[in-house]
């Protein structure tokens, strides 16, 4: 980043201290504002505006039971004589110009503040080295004499100035009943200072604990809640309650309104489902392992359909059914109970599972179709594949879904395949997975809606109206219309609106999102271009950060090479190939222009090293009779052994490691205690060190695709490099956004199962700042245990560490925050985000997620007709289907780089749009929609258009997955670009 870059010119500056010295800040401040009437009026402008947070209110109310006497700071912000005044407390101020004070006896009602450095408001501060390096003798020593005989408690204080560490170091080196509990608030160990306070206290006999990871806000609400009762109790849960409680109501999602462009047919229709169901407590239903039970009990039978809910079954079929199989007598007989359809919402829950099975039986018994859970198949309809030397029958299928949108239940019909082996049985999931991409993998958006006519016409021909089970009379019936939905898209401008009246029969409307833009450098002066495409703003111009090169602060990109000895001769002539131009292939010339070579592209040189060089180094070799296990860790080690070599010798930017073909079998292995990956275990031990790296497979290097890796790579190179090729054009300012992951650790420890790989927080253009590692300490799971929750407490110190990094790497915190999850804000998670983010004026939080069931197919006027057009429906097109819920094409064609031609990237099948759902904030859905688009843009480590979730979420995930081999090793806050 710049930011680092300007740093290390200040490290190779005579006499300026290097980042993280304790003469740093008196150092710059002193450089910065020399007088002191300077001084004063800086800080006054930063801090005048300072809010008294949570804390400090909860604070005054631990002051008021008299749990601490005295206060010291080193702040000048004066916010707990503020917070005081909502108490019966009197502040007791004590400045610089005010040292006589200190000398009071206690008195109830009242506490003392001591602000060490002085107070703006009237003092003379103390801010340079110079003044940092005396304390006031009178406060010294009244410091000195308190720590002796009474717990000190220190929140928020690194220990840098060496005045006040000189005191307290004076203080413990003393016997005496005081203990101290030095708060940190990141989860590594205590910086150098606090470290040898702490020995100095403990070699005295005196009691000296660290306690990482306490944020002051946090602790304060810790200790309320442990030691206060009654009213004032009472007091400080209303004021946790409020810190979060600022949010306006949100408006619903809505469409702009303009002249019809465009239709797109889905693949759901409208579904009325059966209002009830039976609900049961069979005897001999254990408490774990429900499910299973239950499936063995029906087996194959077609006449009754149950699932475990609420400690209870809950069925569709007959009362004969039932009592079939789950006999007499009954804890609780057979009762038809309300279906709430606000439980179709949990796409993977009990009651969505027990209707679409339901259904799928249903129209599987009336229409005469084989059937396996939702799926159903058409025996007469098949073809004959072969996978090697073997041999399977592929038969046309449908997959049911059911989905719940707004005030609407749809069924989603998604054409797939059943495949049977020559011995009938099912086929292996590698050879499934071959057919499937062999039929499936270049279906264009008319042959797809074809074969969904087919299947609407073979499902809903006769009737559309089911029971269940079929031919009884239950009252279970399912109501399917008979047309799909279909949805109008507002014109963009530029686009041509259809005639009059073609958007009749549409029940949905939406709109479309121009293609953002990206920010570049110009090649001519130090201004800004923008350009929506990556490669082509690239090679028409210079990488946003170009002003680096030009200045020769950064001047070339250094890369060392981790190689096996056998692979070295052909790697070396591949990557001088990154120095040579390339052109696409004829498949890839709607996207890709004509790779010059990186320097070219790049604007300065990549420095790549030889065989013999100190930059290269080649890893011991695992030996092939090892175990997959034993193989695996050797590997692991070794090519860490060979980077702590190569690091010793040669400065490098980043280091290329290629993994050979040979060594496939020792990348991973998984035990029923461990799972262990090469890749994230080396990733993790120089994300500590900070060590970039880039992995490349050895095939990869041997694609004939040479123009698109050669690009892939070197954009990689130059990221990773922590340069910065391009930004996004932000709409807006002074809005920062964060992807919260999780990752659950199955081999772990009960209580050490989940780290959150949190908060992975981007800027207004896109670019990754710091992200911050978190353990979470009560989560909650889903019913398959595969997504993880945060508590109440959990959550808000999450958004807590949100603030502090925001305040770190911006020294000002954002107007508005976008929080992006993968799946839903449980109310806890909510309120406990907007409680650690006291102080941001919005907030927003959306959950994102890639729908697996509904799909719609684009349309063009052709001749004065309308028809469904080759090419799938257009990224950035947007349809609300509810109040706080929308879909988003992230992926769908684009304009492509000729003139006139489309571009679909991947060119795979008919794209999966986005399901957005905004859980808190009121922001409109078109920018929320823009901002998703803008980040799918932001993943250096491709140089694909975009990618198919925003930056935040696929960034978060992996640094989750990465982050479960960090959380023990030193401060848990990285530059994201160390694990991409």
């Amino acid at each position: 980043m710049v930011q680092e870059r300007i740093q290390t010119w200040l490290d190779a500056q005579p006499g300026f201290p290097r980042a993280g010295d304790a003469e740093e800040y008196g150092f710059y401040i002193a450089r910065c504002y020399p007088l002191i009437e300077d001084r004063k009026a800086f800080f006054q402008r930063h801090i005048q505006g300072a809010k008294v947070s949570s804390g400090y209110r909860i604070a005054a109310r631990l002051a008021k039971t008299n749990q601490f006497r005295l206060v010291w700071t080193t702040n000048f912000d004066g916010l707990m004589p503020r917070a005081l005044a909502e108490t019966s407390v009197t502040p007791v101020e004590v400045g610089l110009d005010s040292t006589n004070r200190i000398v009071r006896t206690d008195r109830a009602g009242e506490l003392c503040c001591v602000s060490l450095h002085g107070d703006y408001r009237y003092d003379a501060l103390l801010n340079t080295d110079t003044e940092l390096q005396h304390l006031e003798s009178q406060l010294r020593q009244t410091l000195v004499d308190r720590s002796l005989s009474t717990p000190l408690v220190v929140l928020g204080y690194s220990g840098r100035d060496r005045s006040v560490m000189d005191a307290l170091i004076d203080s413990y080196r003393r016997p005496g009943p005081g203990v101290l509990y030095w708060c940190g608030f990141g989860d590594g160990p205590p910086p150098d200072p606090v470290a040898a306070l702490i020995a100095t206290a403990r070699k005295a006999g005196r009691t000296a604990f660290y306690v990482p990871g306490a944020a002051f806000d946090d602790v304060m609400r810790r200790l309320a809640l442990a030691t206060l009762t009654g009213g004032i109790r009472e007091d400080v849960l209303t004021i946790i309650a409020q810190s979060g409680a600022d949010q306006p109501a949100p408006a619903p999602f809505a469409v702009p309104a303009g002249p019809i462009a465009g239709i797109v047919k889905s693949t759901a229709f409208k579904l009325r489902c059966p209002v009830e169901a039976y609900s049961f407590k069979p005897s001999g239903m254990p408490e774990q392992g429900a499910w299973a039970w239950t499936r063995e009990r029906i087996g194959d039978r077609r006449d009754l359909i149950a699932v475990p809910y609420r400690g209870r079954l809950w069925a569709l079929g007959t009362l004969t059914s039932i009592h079939d199989v789950f006999g007499d007598p009954m804890i609780e007989m057979p009762v038809r109970v309300p279906i709430d359809v606000s439980e179709l919402r949990h796409e993977d829950g009990a009651v969505t599972h027990l209707l679409v099975r339901a259904l799928a039986l249903a129209i599987a018994s009336a229409r005469g179709l084989p059937s396996e859970g939702p799926l159903l198949w058409d025996p007469g309809n098949s073809q004959h594949r072969r996978v090697e030397n073997r041999s399977y029958k592929v038969h046309d299928a449908v997959l049911l879904f059911i989905r719940r949108a707004g005030r609407d239940t749809f069924l989603v019909l998604k054409p797939t395949v059943k495949i049977f082996a020559a011995d009938g049985s099912a086929a292996p999931k590698e050879d499934e997975k071959f057919i499937k991409l062999g039929i499936f993998g270049y279906q264009h958006n008319d042959k797809f809606d074809a074969t969904v006519e087919r299947w609407r016409r073979v499902l809903f021909g006769v009737s559309t109206s089911f029971t269940c089970p079929a031919g009884e009379d239950t009252g279970f019936v399912f109501g399917i219309d008979r047309a799909p939905v279909s949805a109008a898209i507002v014109a963009a401008p530029g686009d041509a609106p259809l005639p009059g009246n073609a958007d009749a029969r549409s029940v949905q409307k939406g709109f479309k999102i121009r293609e953002p833009n990206l920010l570049f450098s110009s090649k001519g002066s130090t201004g800004t271009v923008s350009d929506p495409h990556p490669v082509r703003g690239l090679v028409s111009n210079r990488p946003f950060d170009f002003s680096l090169t030009r200045s020769g602060m950064a001047h070339d990109v250094k890369l060392g090479v981790i190689c096996p000895k056998p692979e070295a001769n052909a790697t070396a002539a591949r990557l001088r190939m990154l120095e040579q131009p390339a052109s696409p292939s004829d498949t890839e010339r709607d996207y890709l222009l004509d790779f010059p070579g990186f320097t070219q592209a790049f604007g300065l040189p990549l420095v790549i090293p030889h065989e013999q060089d100190a930059a290269w180094r080649a890893p011991d070799e695992p030996s092939p009779d090892l175990t997959k296990e034993r193989g695996t860790r050797f590997a692991a080690t070794a090519v860490i052994q060979a980077i702590d070599e190569l690091r010793s010798a040669q400065r490098v930017n980043v280091i290329l490691i290629i993994t050979p073909l040979r060594w496939v079998n020792w990348r991973s292995f998984e035990t029923d205690t461990e799972r262990f990956d090469l890749h994230d275990f080396v990733k993790a031990y120089c994300a500590r060190k900070g060590i970039a790296t880039q992995f490349v497979d050895e095939d990869t290097l041997t694609d004939p695709q040479t123009c698109r890796i050669r690009w892939w790579l070197s954009l990689a190179l130059y990221a990773k490099s922590f340069r910065t090729p391009f930004v996004l054009q932000a709409a807006g300012t002074d809005t920062a956004y964060v992807g919260l992951g999780t990752s659950i650790d199955r081999h772990g420890a009960e209580g050490r199962k989940v780290v959150l790989g949190c908060s992975h927080i981007f800027n207004e253009q896109g670019q990754g700042l710091q992200y911050r590692l978190s353990k979470v300490e009560n989560p909650s799971f889903d019913r398959r245990q595969r997504n993880a929750f945060l508590s109440r407490d959990d959550a808000r110190r999450v958004g807590e560490s949100i603030r502090q990094l925001f305040f770190e790497a911006r020294n000002a915190l954002p107007r508005r925050v976008v929080i992006h999850k993968r799946f839903e804000f449980r109310r806890d998670e909510r309120e406990g985000l907007l409680e650690g983010l006291t102080g941001i004026a919005e907030i927003d939080m959306v959950e994102i997620t890639v729908e697996d069931a509904f799909r719609y197919v684009n349309s063009k006027m052709n001749s004065g007709r309308l028809e469904v057009d080759r090419f799938p429906v257009a990224r950035g097109t947007v349809i609300p289907i509810g109040d706080q819920e929308a879909l988003l094409w992230v992926h769908g064609s684009a304009a492509a780089i000729r003139n006139n031609w489309r571009y679909y990237q991947g060119k795979r099948r008919i794209p999966a749009p986005l399901r957005i759902r905004r859980h808190a904030g009121s922001t409109d859905l078109q920018t929320l929609a823009t901002e998703i688009l803008g980040l799918s843009k932001m993943n250096w480590n491709t140089f694909d258009l975009y990618t198919q979730v925003p930056a935040t979420l696929e960034t978060s995930g992996q640094i989750a997955r990465i982050g479960r081999l960090m959380e023990n090793f030193g401060e848990a806050s990285y530059d994201y670009r160390l694990l991409m």
